[in-house]
This record gives structure tokens, sequence and C-alpha cells, in this order.
């Protein structure tokens, strides 16, 4: 099992020279779809990190099929209180039920001792369609009460697209 994945942020010519230096990772080069000038470098080999700024998340749980190919959905939920376990099994029955859909699911918590509260589901999906269908399915929408903010929830997705 997968027990740590970290990704940092930076120009395509830094990002490209990381994956250059280090082949033996399972690097992933990604484009924010919102932010097209935003890429993202992924490091799926759950070795200590190689990056001078990262973002460190500890796994939680996985699916068997995370093999991480096509496009990464990126979910940031933070949740006070009660409703943190709450939304803890909420991802952990998606992720419970991941071989039937998706490239892989990946539940994670910030490593970061100040977001410790923050939990992230990072999914793969063979194209936009099959994230859509998702979204449309009773499986997302039973994180509904957790996809907005408000002054108990804190909620941020992000589509990534591979860089060639």
């Amino acid at each position: 099992m997968l027990t740590k994945i970290s990704f940092t942020f930076g120009s395509r010519q830094v990002l490209k020279k990381i994956i250059s230096q280090n082949t033996d990772r399972k690097l992933k080069l990604m484009q924010a779809s919102t932010h097209s000038n935003k890429l993202a470098l992924f490091d799926f080999s759950g070795k200590e990190t190689v990056f001078k700024t990262p973002v460190n998340l500890t796994v939680l749980n996985e699916s068997l099929n995370a093999n991480f190919n096509g496009i990464l959905y990126y979910q940031s939920f933070q949740v006070n209180g009660d409703r943190q376990k709450l939304l803890y099994d909420s991802l952990d029955k998606i992720i419970d039920d991941a071989p039937e859909i998706g490239n892989g699911f990946l539940m994670n918590s910030v490593s970061n001792q100040s977001e410790s509260s923050t939990l992230i589901l990072l999914s793969a999906w063979n194209d936009f369609e099959d994230l859509t269908a998702w979204r449309e399915s009773d499986s997302f929408k039973s994180l509904a009460n957790f996809t907005t903010i408000g002054s108990d929830n804190y909620y941020y997705d992000e589509i990534y697209r591979p860089v060639y």
C-alpha cells in the first residue's frame, strides 16, 4: 500500500528538471484545468520527497486499482467537530466501492500540523466524461454536505490533466 505522496508547483522548466533528475520515481506532471498556467508535479513513489516546497500527504486508504492514469481530481475537505468522522466514513466508503469506478482513489490527510483536520480525496479518471458521470452518481452525492463552503466547512477542488 502506498503510504505517502507529495506534490509541488512550479514552472514547466523547473518541474521537467526535477523529473529528469529523478527517473526512479513515479512522477506525474499535471496542469490545472481551471488555471491553465498552474503546473503541479505529483510524486506517487511513496518515498521521502525530493521537492524543496512540497505538499506532503499521508495515505489513509486507497483503492486496489490505483494506477493514477488519466486526469486527476483533487478534492480538499476541512470540517470541524463531529462532522470529521462522518466525512472520513463517507470517503472510506467511496474508496471501498472504487474498484467499480475510476482508475483509482486515495484518501489522504495533510501532513502539515496546522492543516491536520484536512482530508484529501485524489481520484484518477480516464477522461472528463467518466469524472462527470461519477459527479452525477449517488456515490458523489454522499459528499454533498461537505462540498460547500460554510462556517464549519471548507471545500476546494481542482481537475488536473496530464502534461506530456
